[in-house]
């Protein structure tokens, strides 16, 4: 990636149907897909590094095992694309998942757990100190990475995780408009609107959804005690790392010298 801001799952459905006269588009569809993935030892490191309890894996998202476009929640799925190609998170949004989405972009042919995480833990930079109550006006929770960052430190009892890999197939627009047709206007066949066509990208994303909801109207995501643990542990981990690579660069100029 329950009330908080959740990728604009309803917001992506809508439509809108141009009115003004424009010319009509039949859209030219590939398939998207959605594969179950466990990240949940990815995630469980770095909640470790914080004290916090381990995930557990549970299936809560609307795909089926296969993750094809036809065993999944087709509706779901193509909203749920909309709103990943848009990285869009949209405030008091509540997900037939319940929960709080956490999602990365990504272009592998499979799931890096490891590197979501490490993306989602990187939104520490973001807080300047405990993060306030959720509200929709507050700007830092319209950041898709900090939305992310309260799901991988979701702070409450019995916490469950479901990931899922998925890719929104790009999708191309080709004009309604049969070959031969004159331009209004210069009465000669226009080529360039027949011709023209919108594509846009395939977009891949590892996303996760944890339970319970870490961030609900009025209330922050954590205790100024918990917000500490993390703070502690992700910056004593970033400390620990520093010696650590330059010993290594150390040796390496020591054996060149050699």
């Amino acid at each position: 990636m329950a009330v908080l801001k959740y990728l604009s799952l309803a917001t992506a459905a809508i439509f809108v149907l141009d009115t003004s006269g424009a010319r009509a588009m039949d859209a030219v569809t590939a398939t998207s897909s959605a594969v179950r993935v466990d990240c949940s030892k990815a995630m469980n490191a770095a909640r470790e590094l914080v004290g916090f309890t381990g995930f557990t894996a549970e299936d809560k998202l609307p795909i089926k095992p296969s993750g094809t476009n036809a065993d999944n929640d087709g509706a779901y799925l193509d909203s749920l694309c909309e709103a990943l190609k848009a990285n869009i998170v949209e405030p008091a949004m509540a997900s037939e998942s319940g929960g709080t989405y956490a999602y990365a972009l990504q272009d592998g042919a499979s799931a890096d757990c490891e590197a979501a995480v490490e993306h989602w833990k990187g939104a520490l930079s973001n807080f300047n100190g405990l993060p306030p109550a959720y509200s929709e006006s507050v700007d830092l929770y319209s950041d898709p990475q900090n939305i992310s960052f309260t799901s991988l430190f979701n702070p409450k009892d019995n916490p469950k995780v479901d990931c899922a890999y998925v890719t929104c197939a790009a999708k191309q627009a080709q004009p309604d408009q049969e070959e031969g047709q004159e331009d209004e206007e210069g009465g000669g066949s226009n080529l360039g609107s027949r011709n023209a066509a919108t594509t846009d990208k395939e977009v891949k994303a590892v996303l996760c959804v944890t339970n319970p909801n870490v961030l609900t109207k009025g209330n922050p995501p954590y205790t100024q005690t918990q917000w500490d643990q993390i703070v502690t542990g992700l910056n004593k981990n970033a400390a620990t790392g520093v010696p650590t690579f330059l010993g290594l660069a150390a040796a390496a100029v020591g054996a060149l010298l050699l």
